[in-house]
Parts: structure tokens; sequence; C-alpha cells
């Protein structure tokens, strides 16, 4: 039975990168956010149609990629980048936690150059193997600094001498306009993104400014209380260049987002293009 004192510990504010309940592959909230990834008129969980061809034109220009070499998706959630990519001649792996994801990418592509896996990228996934990585959508920073580290070797093993490595972050002016809006809010609600049924939530945000890093906190109660934790951290060039070189990697362009635009002090994104060193 639902009482007081779960309410008060599911909303305490938690140690910055501290769990909370899984996300990817609850049944229902993994089906809401392969909708939202689907959806053709928003970029909240995956950019908007046009912009995912923009990025796939210019990083495969940019990496100076040529047809039969092999790609890393990481996170490639339902294939939209793995898809355009094997279609201009590309060997892809798309890596993704969420299982309702990887059925849909399998499903919708069929081309044996596609290859999708249902795992971590925090754990190994190749040796001296693929020509570039990509992780978009800015999901690096929902990851902890430890996480970060892990993720980046894997991907410096995984990539072959010279490799690139594409991906979007959160710029320090993202987190200056996330600052300046906070507000807690509770709200009654049928059906929707949370459960297929009727709910309550509570939602606030916390921030950690000497990270620089912000947590969305969603506490959902029913019949039962679940906190949802989803992290972001923010970066300036300096600092993810820096992170990047303590990783054993070599900046090549940080620029406003991957598809191609000068840096741009307002932008609210980072689009980062390095080199396995």
């Amino acid at each position: 039975m639902l009482t007081l004192d779960d309410l008060i510990n599911a909303d305490r504010c938690p140690a910055p990168y501290e769990p909370g309940e899984e996300l990817w592959n609850d049944p229902h909230i993994s089906k809401m956010m392969l909708e939202a990834h689907l959806s053709t008129d928003t970029d909240a969980a995956s950019y908007m149609p046009e912009k995912i061809q923009e990025i796939c034109e210019f990083l495969a220009r940019t990496m100076v990629l040529k047809s039969g070499d092999s790609i890393v998706d990481l996170g490639c959630g339902p294939g939209l980048y793995c898809s355009r990519l094997v279609q201009k001649g590309f060997y892809l792996t798309g890596i993704d936690r969420s299982e309702s994801s990887i059925c849909y990418a399998r499903n919708q592509n069929h081309d044996k150059h596609a290859n999708y896996i249902l795992a971590s990228y925090l754990n190994p996934f190749g040796s001296n193997q693929f020509d570039a990585a990509l992780m978009i959508s800015q999901d690096y920073g929902v990851l902890s600094p430890e996480n970060r580290k892990i993720l980046l070797s894997n991907i410096r093993n995984a990539l072959k001498p010279n490799g690139y490595f594409a991906f979007d972050v959160s710029s320090m002016t993202a987190f200056q306009n996330r600052t300046n809006g906070t507000a807690s809010k509770w709200y009654a609600s049928g059906a929707g993104f949370w459960r297929p049924h009727k709910h309550f939530v509570l939602e606030k945000t916390i921030i950690y400014p000497d990270m620089p890093t912000l947590c969305d906190s969603v506490v959902v109660c029913d019949s039962g209380v679940k906190a949802y934790h989803i992290y972001q951290s923010f970066f300036s060039p300096e600092s993810i260049r820096s992170e990047l070189e303590e990783n054993g990697f070599q900046v090549e362009a940080v620029l406003s987002n991957l598809r191609g635009e000068k840096f741009n002090e307002a932008s609210p994104a980072l689009g980062v293009i390095c080199k396995k060193a």
C-alpha cells in the first residue's frame, strides 16, 4: 500500500548520476519511447527526418568515408541513421539497450549490411573493427563521468587506426537556459507516456552546478511509487576537447551541430568530430 514515507523517499534529491528506475525496457515506457523516436514532427527523441538526412550526408563527407567502410551507431534506437547510411554503401552495426527499438530496426531493415545488437555500449563491442563511430541526439551527456571514460575506452578499442568518432552534446548555453526555467509540478494523468492507466506524476529538475549537470526527476505514483532519473551533462568546447584528449582522441572540429553549422556561442548543442589518436 502506498504510504507517505514512499512519497517522501521518492521525492528526495538523488546524488549525481544515482540510478533511478529502468526506462529502456519497461514494457509500456519503451513502447512510448519508440513512438517518440519515430515521430517526424519533433526533435524530442530523434531529430526530424530532414536533419537526420543532413547529418548522414555531412558526416559521411567530413569523415571521408568510402563505400564498404564499417560504422557503429551507439544508441541506434530504431535504426534511423543505420538505414540511411546502409543505402550509401556502408556496413552498419547498431547497438542499443532497448529491445523494442532493436526489434523495430531488425523488422524494418533487412539489408545484410546492417546488424542490430541488443546490448549496452558500456560493454566492449569490438577491437580494431570500425572506421567510424556515431552517437547522436546528445546521448553522450546522459552518462556519468566514470561511464563516459568506459565508453570512450570501448570506442577507442573498437576503432581502426585513425578511426573517427562523431557525437553531439548539450552546450553551456543550454545549461543556462534550463537553469533559468526550472519549476516543480505535479499532476494527475490518464493513460500516457508513463503508464497505460491512471496515475499521478511529480516532476522536478535538480541542478548540480559544479559539474555542470542536471537531473529531470519524474516520480510516478499508481499502485506503488517509482522514481525515474534522466541526467544530462553540459559542455563548453574547451571542456569536451579536454575530456576527449585525456581519453586518447584528437579533436578535428567542434561545431554547432552535426549538420556542419559553424560553432556559435548561442547554440544549444555542440557537434564534435574527433579521431582515435
